[in-house]
This record gives structure tokens, C-alpha cells and sequence, in this order.
């Protein structure tokens, strides 16, 4: 697929953020909550593996959805942060205050990415139609209907 300016920005913040979600992961485990913080930690940290494993995808439709499945976790993800701020695991002075907007900032990036492959794909599907109005027709409307296959037995 084609890398654009803000793909490379979200690659970039993906990384620094699964960086931030371990050493949080890592925090909440010595304060004993280890159930809470191994979901955080697969869901923060599936945003970024989904991006890279989009990045190599070789059709737009694989490329669309790897990016959701990115934009779905990080949106749980944020769940989570917001459950461990209203919780108190997270102090708004602490190292960590940040994280928040960091993953607000990749859900709308992911959000734009998607909505315009989203666009192009319907774009270029539009264009081989009109290119090609028989094309998906002649698929379908076979003029005779296919025989099954004779099969005999070697004698």
C-alpha cells in the first residue's frame, strides 16, 4: 500500500504509545492488578501489530481492515484508561496523565486513515465499473447453465 504522511505519523505514534502502555501495564501490575492491566496491555499494544501487519497487506480491502481492527482496540484501550483515571490508578500529576490524550490522538488519526481508504476503495471500485459495466455481469449470467462434470473411472 501507499505510505502517506499520516501513516507514518500514526506508525510513529503507535510505537511511542505501546511503549507508554507497558511501562503502565508494568505499574499496575506491582499495585496488584494484574486481570485489568494483561487486557490493557494485549489491547494497547494490538494497535500498533495491526498497523504493521496493514503496512504488508497487498489488497486495499486487507489494508481497511487491519486498520479497523487497529481503531477498535484502540478505542477499548482507551476504555481502560479511563477506567484506571476514574479508578485512581492514574493520577493526573503522574507519568503516565498523558497516555490519554495519546490514544484519543491515534483513534482520530486511525479514523481519518480508514474513512479515506474507505473513499478510495469505493472510488476505484466506481471507476472499474464504469471501465468495465460487463465485466462483473458476465460473471454471474452464464448463458447455458454449467453441466456437472462426466467422470468416469481409468479402465
Amino acid at each position: 500500500m501507499v505510505k502517506s504522511k499520516r501513516t507514518e505519523i500514526l506508525k510513529t505514534k503507535a510505537r511511542v504509545f505501546a511503549k507508554h502502555v507497558l511501562k503502565l501495564a508494568q505499574y499496575l501490575r506491582k499495585k496488584k492488578e494484574a486481570v485489568l492491566s494483561a487486557q490493557f496491555l494485549r489491547s494497547g499494544t494490538s494497535v500498533g501489530a495491526n498497523l504493521a501487519e496493514g503496512r504488508y497487506t497487498f489488497t486495499r480491502g486487507n489494508y481497511i481492515s487491519k486498520h479497523s481492527i487497529a481503531l477498535a482496540e484502540a478505542g477499548e484501550t482507551l476504555y481502560w484508561i479511563e477506567l484506571f483515571i476514574d479508578g485512581g490508578f492514574i493520577k493526573p500529576n503522574s507519568e503516565f496523565a498523558s497516555i490519554h490524550t495519546e490514544c484519543s490522538e491515534i483513534i482520530a488519526l486511525l479514523e481519518k486513515v480508514v474513512s479515506y481508504a474507505r473513499q478510495r476503495k469505493a472510488k476505484e471500485e466506481r471507476e472499474a465499473e464504469a471501465m468495465h459495466p460487463k465485466r462483473r455481469r458476465r460473471m454471474f449470467d452464464a448463458e447455458e447453465p454449467l453441466q456437472p462434470a462426466k467422470l468416469t473411472l481409468g479402465s
